[in-house]
């Protein structure tokens, strides 16, 4: 799921920008990197500002017409977000595990069969 938010996320903003025709001005890159954090808080809150102010300056300096495409879009977006993806991943894995661990089993009985 957040993948698929993470590309359209990427694919709004490139087609919002590439529509520009002049290239990156102070301005634009100031309203894709507040449209970004907006959207960006849904999936990692602690990390959205920080995620899109690297997705907008990766933007501005490797397409400076505002000529990327939505792929090249996404891997940049998955480049600045590898690292709260990972950090949401391990928190996912660490609650889940905790989750497990918490389960009572002192009730249950188990019964071996006999070897044959």
């Amino acid at each position: 799921m957040k993948k698929i938010f993470l590309a359209l996320l990427a694919l709004a903003l490139t087609f919002s920008f590439t529509s520009c025709g002049g290239g990156w001005t102070p301005e634009s890159k100031k309203q894709a990197a507040e449209s970004c954090t907006s959207m960006m808080e849904i999936v990692y809150p602690d990390d959205a500002k920080t995620i899109c102010d690297c997705y907008v300056n990766k933007l501005a300096e490797k397409y400076p017409k505002a000529d990327q495409t939505a792929e090249q879009s996404n891997t940049i977006m998955d480049e600045c977000s590898a690292d709260a993806k990972k950090k949401a991943d391990e928190a996912f894995d660490k609650k889940m595990n905790e989750m497990i661990e918490s389960i009572d089993t002192s009730g249950t009985e188990v019964v071996e069969e006999p070897a044959h």
